[in-house]
């Protein structure tokens, strides 16, 4: 799709979507935060708000694209919390000696 066939509000949603993607694909590679999500989360909210838009872009149409991009993130929050906390536990059990597993 290109900057031609988005308008508005939907190019910066689109755009700041695009722009964690390609900033989280290291991370996740690595996998530096994956035991600190909160972390993780909070880098990724701040380089949102840091997202390259045409200089054209209404300042409304940068409000709303955000919170579009918020809204959408969210429920990726959520899944990203549940999975760590279940890593960790699953960190713990292993952890546990064999002697204490009755």
């Amino acid at each position: 799709m290109s900057d031609g066939e988005l308008a508005g509000s939907n190019l910066v949603t689109v755009a700041a979507l695009l722009h964690l993607i390609r900033l989280l694909g290291p991370e996740l590679v690595a996998g530096e935060h994956r035991d600190d999500v909160e972390f993780l989360i909070k880098a990724i909210q701040t380089k949102l708000r840091s997202t390259r838009l045409p200089k054209d872009t209404s300042q409304s149409d940068i409000e709303e694209g955000l919170l579009n991009a918020s809204q959408l993130l969210a429920p990726v929050f959520e899944d990203l919390r549940d999975k760590a906390m279940r890593a960790q536990w699953h960190d713990r059990l292993l952890s546990v000696p064999t002697s204490q597993i009755n």
